[in-house]
């Protein structure tokens, strides 16, 4: 009979946690939109707590970092985006001296493409405004579609300031709250693991801000030395894209070749080195300061973290696919790792 009455619980959870994921999947942009509000929370609250006990509201510190935030985001516009604007548009009026130098290269010979083409000559399409601007007004449409409208997008972030702001301010109570869902033997266990989870994913969110940007400063830096023209621009470009690992350095090394293409041998050289400095620096030191400590994922199980993320749900879900990860992996560690250590050492 217990046999029996255990099947039958078994029988109807099986049913229920199917439909629930069925739901989840249905409300991905909600998903979406409580994941990122529980990684910026993560990443406020240790600074929440610490100022609490200096007896600072914890309201306060969340709206002194937002208004920072504002802050630092303003003075980067007002800085940052004419001489950005001016970059691009030398990189625009370098692409078709690039598709020049690249089509007299194939033509040379020297590309070792004859043995391809038979012999004929090949050359790059053209590539200008006429040819980016249908691309980039697709991509503005397809993002657009993503978030269900500019309007829904702008709206779902303000409601993920607020959320995460809430989380922070009323976290003692929010815990409270969802431990009553979770069975008396287990709660204390919950709140611990809970801790931990929140501890990597705000770890995250910290460390990855001060790599970007370190890497952002040390481009910018180094490619200005070496006479490279468009150096802030790749350095803005690699701070906003380091956000996503693997993604800012390849994409904003390639540019960067690409623009030097025309330039001198010593700045070509000279582009070269400064991204294997920076990327030296990154693999060496910041990212095992800064993240490697607090994710505790191995390199595999963030490039795959990231390829699930992107595919099921874009740029956002690129962007919380790490830090989600790893506080599936702690849940995971606390549940089949550490008791089994705690068995070996007794």
């Amino acid at each position: 009979m217990p046999e029996r009455s255990s099947l039958d619980a078994y029988l109807w959870k099986v049913p229920l946690v199917a439909a629930c994921l069925w739901v989840l999947y249905l409300s991905l942009n909600v998903v979406l939109l409580a994941l990122v509000s529980i990684v910026l929370a993560a990443a406020i609250l240790p600074l929440a707590d610490a100022l609490q006990k200096r007896r600072v509201p914890r309201a306060v510190t969340v709206l002194g970092i937002y208004a920072l935030g504002l802050g630092i985001l303003t003075i980067l516009v007002i800085l940052l985006v004419p001489v950005v604007v001016e970059q691009a548009q030398i990189f625009a009026l370098k692409v078709p001296q690039f598709r020049q130098t690249v089509n007299q290269w194939i033509a040379s010979g020297r590309a070792g493409l004859g043995r391809f083409t038979g012999g004929k000559p090949v050359e790059l399409p053209t590539l200008g405004f006429e040819q980016l601007g249908p691309i980039a007004q697709g991509l503005i449409e397809r993002s657009l579609l993503a978030t269900r409208g500019l309007f829904s997008a702008m709206l779902g972030g303000i409601l993920v300031l607020f959320v995460a702001g809430y989380i922070v301010v009323d976290r003692r109570r929010l815990g409270d709250g969802l431990l009553r869902f979770v069975p008396r033997p287990r709660r204390e266990w919950v709140a611990e693991v809970s801790v931990d989870v929140l501890r990597r994913m705000g770890g995250y969110v910290r460390g990855q801000a001060i790599v970007s940007a370190c890497a952002g400063v040390i481009l910018t830096i180094g490619l200005s030395l070496v006479g490279f023209e468009t150096a802030l621009l790749i350095g803005v470009l690699a701070g906003a894209l380091n956000f996503i690992p693997y993604l800012g350095s390849t994409v904003t090394f390639l540019l960067a070749v690409l623009l030097a293409i025309n330039s001198s041998v010593f700045t070509i050289a000279g582009v070269v080195v400064v991204f294997v400095i920076e990327q030296m620096l990154e693999a060496n030191i910041l990212v095992p300061y800064f993240t490697g400590r607090q994710v505790e994922l191995h390199p595999l199980a963030v490039l795959g973290a990231l390829i699930v993320g992107a595919n099921v749900a874009g740029i956002l879900g690129a962007l919380v696919a790490v830090p989600v990860t790893a506080g599936i992996d702690a849940i995971l560690q606390d549940i089949y790792v550490r008791p089994g250590e705690r068995r070996h050492s007794e």
